[in-house]
């Protein structure tokens, strides 16, 4: 296990999913209904930072919680598997965060509502100031943080020499990257992991922004397109959708991972490397849980990244890393949590 931590900024949460009893077959609507209620720990930087763990990283999460029962329950969930807590802040009258989930009896989701506001008042000093005291050889953080963080991750990362990542979590939180220029100016953020849809987004906004579309003009060296068919001659047809979106983005961040969900992955480099992942198998009636295996990805695919950050890693080193990021999300599919406790050192090189 590295000296140095691994960081995870971002959301933490408490998932609270109501599934209406399967004996009841009148609205549910407007009225109380019969059914069944489960409370787990949630939040993608708290998914992504678990992962990390499990997977054998010395994890340090900063987030924030509120002054209130959910609160507390987060905070005790992370201690009873062993989790360091010391940079998971309190704050006076805000709610924790919390997703609520309204399920039909078969388990499709019916209304939820997510209220995430306490992420607006993390102190971007404080967190700077974590970076400048732990030196972490590797940042994680997620879109739920603010676009003014994200800047100042960024440019205290730059100044430290420290590599980051960065989760989008969604379309709209995927485009805080860009609100501040200096953000990805900075090029502290070395590796992403959008899905089809948040690259394509961030994409766009780059496009639609004059001073890096004036920055990508000086630039010549994106992947040939001609290489293409050679590079994905076996790849589905999404990836071949995703390849000019991701070289495109390699550009300003140079290691573009795109998750395709039940088709794999597609990696492309800032330098020419594009690869290829098909999905790991797994049998439809083996899958138990979505929630939380894009995430689980990521920290396991962190905490390997972590690993190698003061070595020039070679390309077969990359590829074991995403092969075991995936294995990491099949286990965690074949779950009823969001971060499969079968997640484990196995998976770190």
């Amino acid at each position: 296990m590295s000296a140095k931590p691994l960081l995870v900024i971002g959301g933490i949460a408490l998932d609270i999913t109501a599934t209406v009893g399967k004996s009841f077959g009148a609205s549910i609507l407007h009225t109380s209904t019969p059914g069944h209620v489960k409370q787990s720990l949630g939040g993608v930087g708290r998914n992504v930072a678990e992962a990390a763990w499990r997977t054998g990283a010395n994890v340090k999460l900063v987030s924030v919680v509120g002054d209130d029962l959910a609160g507390e329950s987060v905070k005790q969930g992370l201690k009873s598997i062993y989790m360091n807590t010391e940079y998971i802040q309190t704050l006076k009258n805000q709610p924790t965060a919390v997703y609520n989930a309204l399920h039909s009896e078969d388990g499709q989701l019916v209304a939820a509502v997510a209220d995430m506001n306490i992420f607006d008042s993390m102190d971007t000093t404080r967190i700077v100031s974590i970076l400048q005291h732990e030196k972490p050889n590797f940042v994680c953080f997620d879109g739920n943080v603010t676009a003014q963080m994200m800047k100042a991750i960024a440019i205290a990362c730059q100044a430290l020499a420290i590599p980051a990542l960065f989760e989008p979590t969604s379309v709209p939180k995927s485009l805080k990257l860009f609100q501040h220029t200096e953000t990805i100016m900075a090029q502290a953020v070395k590796y992403t992991s959008p899905n089809q849809f948040e690259l394509e987004a961030m994409c766009d906004t780059i496009r639609s922004n004059p001073i890096l579309s004036n920055a990508m003009k000086k630039q010549n060296d994106l992947v040939d397109s001609a290489m293409m068919p050679l590079k994905l001659k076996h790849a589905p047809r999404l990836a071949h959708l995703a390849f000019p979106n991701a070289s495109f983005l390699s550009q300003f961040i140079p290691n573009v991972i795109t998750k395709l969900g039940e088709e794999g992955c597609l990696y492309v480099s800032k330098n020419a490397g594009v690869e290829y992942f098909a999905p790991e198998s797994i049998q439809p009636n083996e899958i138990v849980n979505v929630t939380g295996a894009g995430d689980c990805f990521v920290g396991t695919l962190i905490a390997n990244l972590q690993k190698s950050a003061t070595t020039n890693m070679s390309a077969n080193t990359l590829r074991s890393i995403i092969r075991n990021a995936q294995i990491a999300s099949i286990r965690t599919l074949k779950s009823n949590r969001a971060v499969s406790k079968e997640i484990s050192p196995d998976l770190l090189l």
